[in-house]
C-alpha cells in the first residue's frame, strides 16, 4: 500500500478517502513515516480501546511529555479511582457546582456581547471563548487570573497535534501552570469549585493538580471543535437548522451526527500490552498503534450510508468519545454544553450566516476544526 502523509496538507483538508482506502485494502497496516500502526476499521478500533491487548501506558506518548502523567496513561485501580472521581465532579456531587451549573453563569454574559446584526468570528468569540470560561469558572480559577491560565493551556495544547518539537518550553509551561494551580489548592479555593472539592479529597496534591490540568484542557480542546464543526454543519445543512427551530429536541440528535460524521478528535494512540495479533497483522509487544477513531465512525459496514450526514440514524456505535475504560467520562458534560451554547445562540441570532455564502473547510490532524469562522448575525 502507497503512503499517506498524515502531516501533509491534503490529508489536513480531506482525510476520509484515505480513511475508506485503509479500511478497504489494509484496516491494520503499519505507517512507517510515522512509526506506528494505523487502525481503522470499526470492530478494530473497538478492540484497540477496550480489549486486555492494549494498553495507554508508554512514558513517551506527546500527552504525557506535555502534560505529565494523567488520567489518560492510567490503567486498573489508579484510573478507575480518578475516572470515578473526575465523574463526581462534573456531576458536581463533592460540594461544588456542576459543570452545568457553571456553564449557566457564563453564557448569556457571552451571547449579550454579540448584537443583533453584527459581524462575529464564530471560533473566537463563541466556541473557544464560552468552554474557557466555562471551564476556568468551574475550576475555581479567579477572573483575574484567566488570562494567565488560558493562554498557557492553549500554548499546551498545540502540542498535541502534530507539533515538532518545542516540548523544552512546554515543560516549561506546565510547569509554570501546575505551580499556579498548586498555589490555589494550598490557599483557599473558590467555594463550590472543583478545586475546594479536590483540596478536601484524600487525593496526593500531584494527582489532584494533574485532574485539574486535564480538566481545564480537555473542556475547553473538544467543546471548542464540536461548537465550531456544529456551526459548519449548519451551514453546510440549513434544511437541519429549520428542523431544529421548529423542534429544538431535534438539536441533541443533530450534535451526536456532528460528532460521528465531523469528529472534533479524529484518532488517539494505544501500544500493545503484549504480543498480539489483530486482523490478521502481528503487532510486537509495545507496538504504538494510531488508532483511527473518525474512520471507524465512517465504516460502512456499521454505519449505512456513512458519508451522509443523518441525524436520524442511530449513534449507539460512534466511538467520538472513545469506548470502553477509557471512554471520556466528561462526553456527556461537553454534549450539554453545545447543546446550551447553539440552542440559545439559534434563538437569539436565527438570521445568522456566513457572509459571503460559503462554508470554511474543517481542517487538521488529530484534532479537527475550522480555524476562523466568520458570521454575520
Amino acid at each position: 500500500m502507497r503512503p499517506l502523509d498524515f502531516l501533509g496538507r491534503d490529508f489536513e483538508r480531506d482525510p476520509w478517502p484515505s480513511y475508506a482506502r485503509l479500511r478497504r485494502e489494509q484496516p491494520v497496516w503499519w505507517a512507517a513515516e510515522i512509526g506506528m500502526f494505523c487502525v481503522s476499521r470499526h470492530r478494530d478500533v473497538r478492540a484497540c480501546l477496550a480489549g486486555a491487548d492494549f494498553t495507554v501506558r508508554y512514558p513517551f506518548r506527546v500527552s504525557r511529555q506535555v502534560f505529565g502523567e494523567t488520567l489518560l496513561d492510567l490503567d486498573g485501580p489508579r484510573h478507575a479511582r480518578q475516572r470515578a472521581l473526575l465523574a463526581a465532579l462534573l456531576a458536581g456531587r463533592l460540594g461544588n457546582r456542576g459543570f452545568r451549573a457553571a456553564a449557566a453563569g457564563v453564557l448569556p454574559g457571552v451571547l449579550d456581547g454579540l448584537g443583533e446584526g453584527a459581524a462575529v468570528e464564530f471560533v473566537a468569540d463563541v466556541a473557544a471563548r464560552v468552554p474557557l470560561l466555562v471551564t476556568t469558572e468551574f475550576v475555581g480559577v479567579p477572573p483575574g487570573d484567566h488570562d494567565f491560565v488560558v493562554t498557557r493551556v492553549a500554548h499546551l495544547l498545540r502540542h498535541l497535534d502534530g507539533s515538532r518539537g518545542g516540548y523544552a518550553a512546554a515543560s516549561h509551561t506546565r510547569t509554570e501552570l501546575a505551580g499556579y494551580l498548586a498555589d490555589l489548592l494550598a490557599g483557599r479555593p473558590p467555594a463550590g469549585s472543583l478545586l475546594r472539592a479536590l483540596a478536601g479529597c484524600d487525593l496526593p496534591r500531584e494527582e489532584a493538580v494533574s485532574l485539574t490540568l486535564l480538566t481545564l484542557a480537555a473542556g475547553a480542546r473538544t467543546s471548542t471543535a464540536l461548537l465550531a464543526n456544529a456551526m459548519v454543519c449548519l451551514l453546510r445543512f440549513p434544511m437541519w437548522r429549520d428542523r431544529i427551530a421548529r423542534r429544538p429536541a431535534l438539536l441533541r440528535p443533530f450534535l451526536r451526527e456532528v460528532l460521528r460524521y465531523e469528529p472534533p478528535q479524529h484518532d488517539t494512540v494505544r501500544f500493545a500490552a503484549r504480543d498480539t495479533i489483530l486482523a490478521g497483522v502481528g503487532l510486537p509487544e509495545g507496538a504504538p498503534v494510531k488508532v483511527l477513531l473518525a474512520s471507524a465512525n465512517r465504516d460502512e459496514e456499521v454505519f449505512p450510508a456513512a458519508a451522509a450526514f443523518d441525524p436520524k440514524r442511530s449513534q449507539a456505535a460512534s466511538v467520538s468519545f472513545g469506548h470502553g475504560a477509557h471512554a471520556c467520562p466528561g462526553s456527556g458534560y461537553a454534549l450539554g454544553l453545545a447543546e446550551d451554547v447553539l440552542g440559545r445562540f439559534l434563538a437569539r441570532f436565527p438570521a445568522a450566516r456566513s457572509p459571503g455564502g460559503g462554508v470554511p473547510p474543517v481542517a487538521g490532524g488529530t484534532f479537527r476544526q475550522p480555524v476562523r469562522l466568520p458570521l454575520l448575525l
